[in-house]
């Protein structure tokens, strides 16, 4: 054997041995990264949770808002306005 022959296994160890280790360097580096990205789904899922119950409550108000009692109540309390007995629909006439 010669001096070569000697090195080259220990040469294929070292060599083994670091890519062993930078991969697994690497594996570990894709779990933190993985775990951060998880983090960032949870907080903008939460975000989403949130923003569809104000949503769903904005869509209730409206709804009263838009009630016909909310509406008469409102004008009747705060605007003081009054039921008339004359009511009348205007029409407009076509132009011959």
């Amino acid at each position: 054997m010669t001096v070569d022959d000697k090195k080259k296994p220990r040469f294929i160890i070292k060599f083994a041995l670091r890519g062993g280790i930078l991969f697994f360097l690497i594996l570990a580096g894709m779990r933190f990264y993985a775990s951060h990205l998880e983090q960032e789904v949870a907080v903008t899922t939460r975000a989403i949770e949130q923003l569809s119950m104000q949503e769903m409550t904005l869509k209730q108000q409206l709804s009263a808002l838009k009630s016909p009692n909310r509406v008469l109540s409102y004008c009747r309390d705060i605007l003081k306005m009054q039921r008339s007995a004359n009511v009348g629909v205007l029409k407009k006439l076509k132009n011959e």
